[in-house]
């Protein structure tokens, strides 16, 4: 569920560079205290109309913001066919850029070329075309990779949907990622927003930790895109006690830019309250 949003990290992702200067570095909200340090910022890297994207990183630290998640898209443009060499050049800049301003950098690792749909072997591929290369040349410099985006929703004509599937493919990219950098942090994905759907987003999530997700990814991934839903404390906080992983919120927000600030300031706290997430 990327879209035009601010969004917390606990994440604010931006679509853009978008007005936080009025941000403060504390917020307290509901007599708790929010810490920038919990702050970052989902970005996508080929809009520049705010300024370059050097430009776009340096305001983003200047905010004391110290996380950033982009993807590194597996698409024609990385690979045109399955007989092509690769190219780094745009990841190249992206990456430069969130490592020159300082930015602790997640990558997200989505999704596949068209050329790649319908082959019934596209998980060798994407493992050893993609996910391989890409964590071996940023290795050190990226140390967060999420694998895909949504797995329950953006299927992307290769997954099904289903969590057994998505964990096949977790499993696959976590033994790649750290057998090259041990030190990784492999980041699950998310499901769209966890209260969209009654229970099934929290079911989904849950069939995943039953099947081990804790064996195969370091961070539990949560995206929430809703108010003070009730389902979020009174579901959420028992998942997390009892998965026993690191939590990260990776997107929440709100449709509109200039509704970000209130949502911000009354949803913030309640995350954190709700699933005490790392980031």
């Amino acid at each position: 569920m990327k879209k035009k949003f601010v969004h917390l990290f606990l994440l604010i992702t931006l679509f853009t560079y978008t007005g936080c200067e009025n941000a403060v570095e504390t917020l307290l909200v509901g007599g708790q205290d929010v810490p920038y340090g919990k702050i970052g910022m989902s970005i996508f890297p080929d809009n520049i109309v705010t300024g370059s994207l050097p430009s776009q990183m340096a305001d983003i630290k200047s905010l004391k913001v110290n996380y950033v998640r982009m993807d590194l898209p597996f698409d024609e443009n990385y690979m045109a066919s399955a007989f092509s060499a690769r190219d780094f050049s745009r990841f190249d800049k992206y990456v430069s850029a969130a490592n020159g301003a300082g930015l602790d950098i997640v990558v997200i690792l989505a999704y596949v070329p068209n050329w790649l749909k319908g082959n019934p072997g596209w998980k060798s591929v994407y493992i050893n075309n993609y996910v391989i290369p890409v964590v071996k040349r940023y290795k050190g410099v990226v140390k967060n990779w999420e694998v895909w985006n949504e797995p329950d929703s953006f299927t992307k004509g290769v997954l099904d949907g289903s969590p057994e599937d998505y964990f096949d493919l977790l499993k696959r990219a976590s033994k790649a990622i750290r057998s090259i950098d041990p030190s990784a942090t492999v980041v699950s994905a998310a499901t769209t927003s966890i209260v969209l759907d009654g229970l099934g987003k929290w079911n989904w999530t849950q069939d995943l930790i039953d099947m081990g997700l804790s064996q195969w990814a370091d961070v539990l991934n949560f995206h929430y895109y809703s108010e003070l839903d009730p389902e979020l404390s009174a579901l959420g906080g028992n998942m997390v006690r009892n998965a026993g992983m690191r939590v990260w919120v990776t997107e929440t927000g709100e449709k509109g830019q200039s509704n970000q600030e209130s949502y911000f300031k009354t949803v913030m706290a309640y995350i954190d309250k709700s699933l005490n997430p790392e980031r």
